[in-house]
């Protein structure tokens, strides 16, 4: 009983040495920020804070006296005894100091967590990040991973931040927790908004199109040597060389999918693992592609190097996160190991005289080169790829290897070609008659083969023009806390060109478009690309006119010929609503009051077509409970199994019947009505819609 008391009284003083860090002076120090030093530093780190367990909204106004309230630092390790004192809830608060040149300006505000967040900025909340709770079964978590928010301060120069912050999934299983994250808190920085914008949009378009393009790439490598393993299986080497290049196309795969996923731990955790395990065994299945061409049988150091591949994926499960940089040394041994033993077979290959070995010499040398480059950067800390001449050298180290082994493969199917060629020589003393028909059988394969390659090509082109159009689509809704908005689009199977967008001012004010583009497939999608390019620098102009002339010059510049869009935009600011369209059906406006459906009937030619064209402006007040609907052509022009139109005055009808209900409700009502209206027929252009509730 003694040596547990003792215990105790240890590990509450090692908690308050490590976590809470006895504060230096009786208040912390405020941070000092301006628009000169966020120039200069770049980021501002916000550490220490003041902390206290629990939960009470009063603790984010800027007058509470948080004097007796702890010091800490934000991120909360998990270690013993601090990690398993962490309760999962409590507030942080920080004052900060700005001089004149941050007044009634924004800055950029990053979090990085594995929780859920309320930033408050002197009592008013300004951000959210998941969903804060007192219990696990509420709570929603989040990971921000880092993108920068806006932070408007107001005219006075002392500021209060305060954060609400919960992770009761870390104290649910502190053991699971600790083995697979760092920290139970979160980490904060702010920095001049600008150049953290531009940065952090240039960072993941430059990393996600790398990751797609050569994913892509790899997995049609993999995909067509595996065709020709399948229908040819005495060529091993194309086996070999498909799970390689398939090896490479998961790793970059993962590498992408991990962008997208939120708040799924076990994602994270999962993710982690098999890009471990993909990229571990990248370098076998490049072993044995060589081995499968210059030895008749797998030598036994093969198989060491399988059982050490296995081994090792199984370690990265279960190595907790502290041990990561061992592991990490131990993946760069295995990668050097291996690389070198594929350096060791082409020298002998040289030296032996085998046949091509140079050809494949001139590809490993190069990936030796590269692979042991690129480990030593990441290593060092230093492995982002953010500039255009450092993907381009990635991307030509990445191929080399891949590229000498096709050569290599398309010579000896060249080789092959030429072997059955001279074999054609020996059947010319067949009868004229059976090799006539034997030309004949070989022309309607080869139509039959053409045709479907025409027919695959089309048909990767709609599905092409598809990702482009969804890829246009906004990933996340404004949250704003007057306004509640539901989004849907359905592609039809003949591709057309609908796209939605947002855009909020920095007044608040809520710019929404909805647009169709004319004709079908990549041309369509081409120009849902040009329109979104142009929305996004011009939705902040307050004049919509203006934007639209603007729109229909630039694509006018850019010689689309007959293409143009359709294109409704509406601007919401508190209470007032302007909206124009240019050739967009009707929108719709539900007023609670009158308890009946406004139809806005604004003609207007797509934009690009006339220069200068006398669009109308429409301006009129909205009231709590008012809804607005934007659609496309699709719903009101869709055709059912017996060639009759939905129309448009059904429309208005049904929308006046259901317009009480929420957004999500009301486009789950609207996706049913379509269903019924089509009875299993396909749809015969896109259909969308956007709903906006004013609260």
């Amino acid at each position: 009983m003694r040596f547990k008391k003792l215990y105790l009284i240890i590990s509450i003083f090692i908690f308050h040495l490590l976590f809470i860090s006895s504060t230096i002076a009786t208040s912390l120090k405020p941070v000092r920020l301006s628009a000169d030093s966020l120039k200069k530093h770049s980021t501002s780190l916000l550490l220490p804070w003041k902390y206290h367990w629990g939960d009470d909204f009063e603790w984010a106004k800027a007058g509470f006296d948080d004097e007796d309230w702890d010091t800490v630092r934000t991120a909360i390790p998990t270690i013993k005894p601090v990690f398993d004192l962490f309760e999962g809830m409590g507030w942080f608060r920080r004052t900060i100091i700005i001089d004149s040149s941050l007044m009634n300006k924004a800055v950029a505000f990053h979090m990085w967590h594995y929780g859920a967040s309320q930033i408050y900025l002197n009592g008013k909340l300004v951000h959210e990040f998941g969903k804060v709770a007192n219990n696990i079964s509420e709570e929603k978590i989040y990971q921000p991973r880092n993108i920068p928010i806006s932070l408007l301060f107001g005219k006075d120069s002392v500021n209060l931040l305060a954060v609400r912050y919960s992770n009761f999934h870390a104290t649910k299983d502190k053991g699971w927790y600790k083995k697979w994250f760092n920290y139970a808190g979160f980490k904060v920085r702010i920095s001049e908004i600008n150049s953290s914008i531009l940065n952090s949009v240039h960072s993941e378009g430059i990393t996600l199109s790398v990751n797609i393009g050569i994913s892509a790439i790899f997995l049609a490598l993999a995909f067509l040597y595996f065709i020709l393993f399948f229908f040819y299986s005495m060529k091993k080497e194309n086996l070999y060389y498909s799970l390689f290049t398939l090896f490479i196309s998961l790793s970059f795969l993962l590498q992408m999918l991990t962008r997208f996923n939120h708040s799924n731990l076990e994602f994270f955790i999962i993710d982690d693992f098999l890009r471990s395990m993909v990229t571990i065994f990248i370098f076998p299945s490049y072993l044995a592609f060589l081995y499968s061409i210059f030895y008749k049988k797998f030598p036994k150091q093969f198989w060491l190097f399988i059982i050490t591949a296995i081994t090792m994926s199984f370690i990265s499960y279960y190595l907790s996160r502290g041990y990561e940089k061992i592991f990490n040394y131990l993946i760069f041994g295995y990668v050097f190991i291996t690389t070198v033993e594929g350096l060791r077979i082409i020298i002998v290959a040289i030296k032996t005289k085998k046949e091509n070995a140079k050809i494949l010499g001139i590809g490993v040398t190069i990936f030796v080169i590269f692979v042991i480059t690129m480990f030593v950067i990441g290593l060092m800390g230093k492995g982002n790829i953010n500039s255009l001449w450092g993907v381009i050298l990635f991307f030509l180290g990445l191929i080399s290897l891949p590229t000498s082994m096709s050569v290599y493969l398309a010579r000896n199917i060249a080789v092959t070609n030429r072997e059955l060629e001279q074999q054609i020589v020996t059947v010319k003393e067949l009868s004229a008659k059976q090799i006539e028909q034997e030309r004949k059988n070989a022309e309607l394969k080869l139509q039959a083969e053409l045709a479907e390659a025409e027919n695959q090509r089309k048909t990767k082109e709609l599905e092409e023009a598809r990702e482009l159009q969804l890829s246009m689509l906004p990933k996340k809704l404004p949250k704003l806390p007057n306004l509640d908005i539901a989004v849907y689009m359905k592609t039809a199977t003949e591709v057309g060109g609908d796209y939605y967008d947002f855009h909020v001012n920095i007044d608040g004010t809520l710019t929404v478009v909805l647009g169709d583009a004319t004709g079908h497939g990549m041309k369509a999608g081409t120009m849902v690309t040009a329109t979104k390019s142009l929305f996004s620098s011009y939705a902040g102009q307050s004049d919509i006119l203006s934007i639209f002339h603007e729109m229909t010059r630039c694509l006018k510049d850019l010689n689309f010929h007959m293409l143009s869009m359709c294109l409704a935009m509406i601007k919401i600011k508190d209470n007032k609503i302007t909206l124009s369209s240019a050739g967009i059906p009707p929108i719709l406006i539900f007023r609670k009051n009158e308890n009946k459906v406004e139809e806005l009937i604004i003609k207007g030619m797509p934009l690009g077509t006339i220069d200068k064209f006398p669009y109308q402006i429409v301006e009129s007040q909205i009231n709590s409970g008012d809804t607005i609907l934007l659609m496309s052509d699709g719903f009101p022009e869709l055709m059912n199994g017996k060639n009759q139109m939905y129309g448009y005055h059904h429309v208005t009808e049904f929308f006046e019947q259901i317009a009480r209900n929420e957004p999500e409700e009301i486009i789950d009502k609207l996706i049913h009505e379509i269903d019924l209206w089509k009875n299993g027929s396909d749809p015969n252009d896109d259909v969308t819609f956007v709903v906006i509730k004013i609260k």
